[in-house]
């Protein structure tokens, strides 16, 4: 029968620090010819100690010793009971997901722990993906998505502190653009491992990433990325659709490298084109592309176009991108023009692009007008073009007098 009792010093519940002289005794009574034996077990702790002490205490068994009759020997036995003990004390739903993911061996350097907060269609939809290639998932959203979760292998979570008790090696923001930063707020980031990876998958980047280097500790990492691609889009596959991710802020400790870069493996081990660029380059080429697609998109659906009986392939294709960019909330199109800097311009430029078009096509039919048809003639057009035309006639006028 064992016995084995605790003792460090130097703790304190809310800062924990551990001295270098810190102890650990642990008592070992055998019952063995009638004598009772007693073992010293010390701890070295190394210089950050106090900080796996605070966020993982099961970490701190890889350094333990024990001495007797100054001799240094291991004791199996602890290090069995601790592990049964850790494995006991996670939540079942936990220890199924890790069983349910056995059949993707991954080392244990790569396996990744990944808690996705806001777990809606994007969330479910990138989940899919990290449980396929045998990480474990977390979520946590203000709906109650537990069944749902259930169905993927994804452990939920109704209470922003249980998932953050879980220690994740990742917290994946999967929120809308509107609310991010009200949901940062709202998250106990003080019972996170303190170098916890904090990630977002924002349409926008300058945003997310000046949200988080004001928002969260030194100590914590930020990668902001942007997979170009979404349930719609990316459903049957993501081979050739672009992933842009930007490494703001990652600690030089291999570790943290290794964790940032296994997480951005998991896109291009689903085939995705890779792109490494800037928060600020990412939103200057978005703004001319995405948000102007969107643009165009929501534009079409103002106009309601119906299919026809002779559409042809263009045609269709803008009934298509009307239906794909409509399908997203206006939130999001509105996220993008609200948090992206370059928008407005691109709205101004759109705007004076439809004017100069009008102008052009206009002129052209009054220099045709001018050149071939007689001034009765022009009573034959129809009232709207004709009114801009002789629209177009008196600033010309007026142009050529100034």
């Amino acid at each position: 029968m064992h016995l084995t009792m605790f003792s460090l010093s130097s703790m304190q519940s809310n800062n924990i620090q551990t001295q270098t002289s810190s102890s650990l005794l642990i008592n070992h009574h055998h019952q063995h010819n009638g004598f009772h034996h007693l073992t010293h077990v010390s701890i070295r702790p190394s210089p950050r100690i106090h900080h796996r002490l605070l966020f993982s205490p099961r970490a701190q068994i890889d350094n333990l010793t024990t001495t007797s009759n100054n001799n240094y020997v291991s004791i199996p036995s602890l290090d069995d009971n601790l592990s049964k003990l850790h494995k006991s004390s996670r939540p079942s739903s936990l220890s199924n997901i890790e069983e349910s993911t056995s059949s993707h061996p991954l080392s244990s350097s790569n396996k990744l722990k990944i808690a996705i907060i806001g777990f809606g269609n994007f969330g479910q939809f990138i989940a899919k993906a990290f449980i396929k290639q045998g990480h474990i998932v977390l979520a946590h959203s203000r709906t109650d998505y537990s069944l749902t979760a259930q169905s993927l292998n994804v452990n939920f979570f109704k209470d922003p502190n249980d998932i953050c008790e879980q220690h994740p090696d990742i917290i994946l923001l999967c929120t809308s653009i509107n609310s991010l930063e009200r949901v940062i707020c709202s998250l106990p980031i003080q019972k996170l491992k303190r170098n916890t990876l904090f990630v977002d998958v924002l349409s926008v980047k300058e945003f997310p990433k000046n949200i988080f280097l004001q928002s969260l500790p030194q100590e914590f990492d930020i990668l902001c990325t942007h997979p170009m691609f979404g349930p719609t889009s990316g459903k049957d596959n993501w081979k050739g659709l672009p992933f842009m991710f930007d490494k703001v802020r990652i600690g030089q400790k291999e570790s943290r490298i290794n964790r940032v870069n296994n997480f951005i493996n998991i896109f291009e081990k689903e085939g995705c084109r890779m792109v490494e660029m800037s928060c600020c380059e990412h939103d200057k080429y978005a703004a001319g592309s995405q948000f102007i697609t969107h643009t165009i998109g929501r534009l079409l659906q103002k106009l309601g176009p119906e299919t026809t009986p002779i559409n042809t392939k263009g045609y269709e294709k803008l009934l298509n991108l009307m239906e794909n960019t409509t399908a997203d909330s206006f939130d999001l199109y509105y996220g993008l023009f609200m948090y992206n800097n370059n928008s407005m311009e691109v709205l101004e430029k759109l705007d004076a692009a439809l004017e100069s078009l009008k102008r052009e096509l206009f002129g052209k039919v009054l220099e045709k007008l001018e050149k071939k048809v007689e001034k009765e003639s022009r009573l034959a057009l129809p009232t709207p073009l004709a009114k801009n035309i002789e629209k177009l006639q008196v600033e010309r006028k007026e142009e050529a007098l100034s």
